[in-house]
């Protein structure tokens, strides 16, 4: 949360942090939208250690600015075009007007900064400044940065986005089964009311279209994957693949707000008509895993201890793991979860691969998805839910939809 970042530069020795604004669309700064909310604000955010973050912004903006609650400074107050007047050089008049900021702000010792920026020129500003100004150090961290730390756990109005967003993603996975237990099973496939096949495609477009009714935005890549694509995690499907009776169908969706808000991601693993007993067998079993999951957490534990009980319960099942075999193609080949927000993978791992001491701290968000993929057979099974651990402690999901295989 925001609350957390003194303490968490405290704990870095930072002295001030710098978020860099957006070259383009906010939406895909997450650093800097986690502080002006996904309002259109070109600009800087300073935050000196034990002192309100600042937002430096143009005048153009200064009612979208005022509307973030963070102090506001305006640019004007360093005139570029007075700088480039002495400095022709562009890059040596960016390194003057940002000295003059630091300067007249007293951003000076340990800065670490962050945002999402174009590294050439980035680089260059940094490293100029940082000849340019006695004492300054320029920190950059790889991963667990202050930022990243501070938005792993979320705050009482951060969740209740995060809750209409859940109650949103499931009204679409709604309307999709909806969509397509109206169809008729015939010749083996699954026709519509014209007797057309219903395709994989047919089900992508009313569930886009249903997203941006409720005003959701989808990125690239969400998952309707049939028969032997659902037993690759990651296959998008075929959109001319018409819908089969008895195969598994991975619907893997991950909307967020729109504009560049926060993410929900939940899967459900769906049979039309029947499910055969190889597919219901892995169903049963990884819906046992999720629920075994949910059941064990605690605030504060390790999550590889999840990983490794998950790993075990498949292991015990005559299933390959990660945690066994790796590289590794069938089984269950990946973590159990990953940190949820303003970006749809954030720094909290559940790793079988690196153990960077993670734990579940109350506020987290984080999936939970437990699968088993089996291309070579032609199925796989994933059911994945959105949960957050609540401040004292509980654990809730925030993806009211049913886990039913079949859709009759």
């Amino acid at each position: 949360m925001k609350s957390d970042l003194d303490r968490l530069m405290a704990e870095r020795n930072l002295d001030a942090i710098v978020v860099e604004g957006p070259d383009g669309l906010e939406s895909a700064n997450p650093d800097y939208n986690y502080f002006v909310g996904g309002r259109h604000i070109p600009g800087l955010i300073i935050k000196k250690r034990g002192e309100p973050a600042m937002l430096l912004h143009g005048p153009w903006e200064q009612n979208e600015a005022e509307q973030t609650g963070l102090t506001l400074v305006s640019l004007n107050r360093w005139n570029i075009r007075e700088i480039l007047q002495q400095f022709p050089d562009r890059l040596e008049a960016r390194v003057e007007q940002r000295r003059r900021i630091f300067a007249d702000l007293g951003v000076r010792g340990r800065v670490g900064i962050y945002g999402t920026v174009r590294a050439g020129p980035f680089f260059a500003l940094m490293t100029r400044l940082a000849q340019q100004i006695d004492g300054l150090e320029i920190v950059a961290e790889l991963d667990r940065d202050v930022i990243s730390m501070a938005r792993l756990t979320k705050d009482v109005d951060e969740i209740e986005r995060m809750r209409a967003v859940g109650r949103k993603t499931c009204a679409v996975l709604q309307a999709a089964v909806d969509f397509i237990r109206a169809g008729r099973i015939d010749d083996d496939c699954v026709r519509g009311a014209d007797g057309a096949p219903l395709t994989i495609g047919d089900v992508r477009r009313l569930m886009l279209r249903e997203m941006a009714a409720l005003g959701l935005e989808a990125p690239a890549g969400m998952i309707i994957a049939q028969g032997r694509d659902a037993g690759l995690p990651h296959a998008r499907g075929d959109d001319s693949m018409p819908l089969r009776p008895g195969q598994a169908i991975v619907i893997d969706m991950f909307p967020r707000e729109a504009g560049g808000g926060y993410f929900h991601d939940m899967t459900r693993t769906f049979a039309i008509g029947y499910a055969p007993p190889e597919l219901q067998q892995a169903y049963d079993e990884v819906l046992g895993a999720f629920t075994m999951a949910m059941n064990a957490f605690e605030a504060g534990a390790p999550t590889r201890t999840y990983q490794d009980m998950v790993c075990a319960y498949f292991e015990e099942r005559g299933h390959d793991t990660i945690r066994r075999t790796y590289p590794i193609e069938e089984g269950y080949i990946h973590s159990l979860g990953h940190g949820l927000g303003l970006e749809i993978h954030e720094d909290l791992s559940f790793s079988s691969l690196v153990d960077r001491g993670d734990t579940i701290e109350p506020g987290a968000v984080f999936t939970v998805e437990p699968g088993l993929y089996y291309p070579s057979r032609g199925f796989g099974v994933r059911i994945e839910d959105t949960c957050y651990c609540t401040p004292d402690g509980r654990f809730e999901s925030l993806t009211p939809f049913p886990k039913e295989l079949v859709i009759a």
